[in-house]
């Protein structure tokens, strides 16, 4: 786990960190959620945060500073994204469903046991985009960490033509964090575990294009 976070960026890092953190401070944020989970006083909880790879950005910026792991890819996308996250006081695991994978589970598993969060991006590193692959739901049913669906919408924000249509808040929008309560590995039953868990989290994430 890589947890140096004062490390000097490259150009393209520092720019992206820059203008993220100037953006960021003219966003006006408001969180919808249950009274738990609070994503800003998560401390000892162990949880498993699930968000779509087109909304690292607002996300991150929102909860830096909060004690969380994020899983990136060792990709150079990622590379600079994990840059990003650590300016923001993250810690990073490097790893993704086609590099890395088993590494990445293994160390997000202790993390998990010491109580600290995790955060993931259950579509990245490539996509397909807003579809769950197995590595989120593996990781809650070995791990037992509930996971909680997490999700940003702007009232203005411009779209990258990438793969994940990444997006940007303009400044001064206004942000709403939609938070799911969790699920919990433990009540999943019968056969097939994985693909019942996949699914209630596809569902759940899906139900953030309604909200």
């Amino acid at each position: 786990m890589d947890i140096d976070k004062n490390q000097k960026l490259d150009p393209v890092s520092f720019s992206i960190w820059l203008t993220g953190s100037i953006l960021g401070k003219t966003w006006r944020v408001s969180v919808k959620s249950k009274p738990q989970p609070d994503p800003y006083n998560d401390f000892g909880t162990g949880r498993i945060y699930s968000l779509w790879h087109s909304q690292l950005l607002p996300l991150a910026f929102i909860f830096r500073n909060t004690g969380k792991t994020a899983v990136i890819s060792r990709s150079r996308d990622g590379v600079r994204a994990a840059n990003v996250t650590k300016k923001w006081k993250y810690d990073v695991i490097y790893g993704s469903s086609s590099k890395g994978g088993m590494s990445a589970l293994r160390q997000c598993i202790r993390v998990l046991k010491m109580n600290r969060c995790t955060v993931i991006t259950p579509d990245g590193p490539r996509g397909p985009r807003e579809i769950i692959k197995n590595g989120i739901a593996q990781l809650s049913l070995i791990s037992g960490a509930p996971v909680v669906p997490i999700s940003a919408f702007a009232d203005s924000y411009w779209r990258l033509k990438s793969w994940d249509r990444f997006v940007i808040p303009k400044p001064f929008s206004k942000i709403t964090v939609h938070v799911s309560e969790p699920i919990y590995p433990q009540k999943i039953t019968g056969d097939n575990k994985l693909e019942q868990m996949k699914t209630l989290i596809q569902e759940k994430m899906n139900d953030f294009k309604l909200a």
